[in-house]
């Protein structure tokens, strides 16, 4: 039987490898990204790091947000939306994979103390539910790393769209640029073609401005933590 395991993961990891290199860059980080329990085992180790990671990196980044109404982008199972609820009042959970977005839903509810939190799907694209100028905050950490450079730009463009003048945003996004193989897969930790570089640009050319980008050490890596704000 485990032989059998085996031979079928192989062969599965094989045609995966064969539709990535057929389908355009954004369409296959989109079909990668929405799998259904892809980041299980993952999003339980996490788990771990996320009180360390919140005060020693995050916390000191986006202390000066206004967390009025935030929008975290693929909060996963939740474990950064439980840190955000104890300073917002209103959260917009919005995630491109149902199924994390479900488990975030079933661990948190509508409600956490004073903060309200919806929950949406989107296409992995765009954040059509939320109206323009109505965010104060936008918030995604160790999600976007994964995101391919077109998705992101689409976001970037979002971002500016739904923030309220004077809004701030903080995206922890790869570095990886150029050096990313179109499966993420193959890639450090599963990182995309993000770079520093383009993500500062790409705020830039939709009329944001970059406050900070810090390295964020990440194994044999290094990432980057964007802080961009809406004049």
């Amino acid at each position: 039987m485990n032989f059998a395991k085996k031979i079928f993961g192989s062969v599965r990891r094989r045609l995966e490898s064969a539709r990535v290199s057929l389908l355009p860059s954004k369409s296959a980080n989109l079909r990668q990204c929405g799998e259904e329990d892809l980041w299980n085992e993952y999003f339980e180790r996490a788990e771990a790091d996320m009180d360390a990671q919140w005060r020693d990196i995050i916390f000191p980044l986006i202390r000066d947000f206004d967390f009025e109404t935030v929008l975290e982008l693929a909060p996963g199972t939740g474990r950064n939306t439980e840190k955000l609820s104890a300073l917002a009042k209103k959260i917009y959970a919005v995630d491109y994979n149902r199924y994390a977005l479900e488990q975030c839903s079933a661990r948190l509810g509508e409600k956490v103390g004073e903060c309200r939190i919806e929950y949406h799907a989107n296409n992995g694209t765009d954040l059509a539910m939320i109206a323009d100028g109505t965010i104060s905050a936008i918030y995604c950490w160790d999600a976007a790393v994964h995101f391919d450079k077109e998705v992101i730009t689409d976001y970037v463009a979002e971002f500016a769209r739904v923030l309220q003048p004077g809004g701030k945003g903080f995206v922890h996004h790869s570095n990886l640029g150029a050096r990313a193989d179109k499966n993420i897969k193959k890639n450090p930790h599963w990182r995309s073609n993000m770079s520093k570089e383009l993500f500062a640009e790409l705020c830039r050319r939709s009329g944001l401005r970059i406050i900070s980008q810090t390295d964020v050490a990440w194994g044999e890596i290094t990432d980057c933590a964007s802080v961009f704000k809406k004049d």
